[in-house]
């Protein structure tokens, strides 16, 4: 176990829990919840979505701060597991839906964080 590399994956999903707050609040909550031509429920339901998202990635920024203060791996590794999903359904879906990584790349930003994950794990 290697805890530079948890602290450098927890760190980093930090920051990409504050880009999702602040930018993606901004750029994407705030302007579809005004999106009065949609159906409330429509609406809220996308809301919700978006504050789930944000307590899982402020539980992955979590899991691997308390690795590094407890040193035990065990949360660590829920910490990778959830990057490494972000990522695959971030990059799988946008695929799927014959969208571009240009226009929603949000799910390589959490590649990073499961290959950081995964070499405190290995290290």
């Amino acid at each position: 176990m290697n805890t530079l590399y948890f602290s450098a994956a927890g760190a980093l999903a930090a920051i990409w829990l504050i880009v999702h707050l602040f930018l993606g609040g901004r750029q994407i909550a705030g302007p579809f919840m005004n999106a009065t031509a949609l159906d409330p429920i429509i609406r809220h339901m996308q809301y919700l979505c978006w504050h789930f998202t944000s307590v899982a990635i402020a539980c992955m920024a979590a899991f691997f701060a308390w690795t590094v203060l407890s040193g035990d791996p065990a949360l660590a590794t829920a910490g990778t597991v959830l990057a490494s999903g972000f990522f695959l359904v971030g990059v799988g879906l946008v695929v799927l839906m014959k969208e571009n990584h240009f226009t929603l790349p949000q799910g390589w930003l959490f590649l990073p964080v499961a290959v950081l994950g995964i070499l405190g794990h290995i290290a």
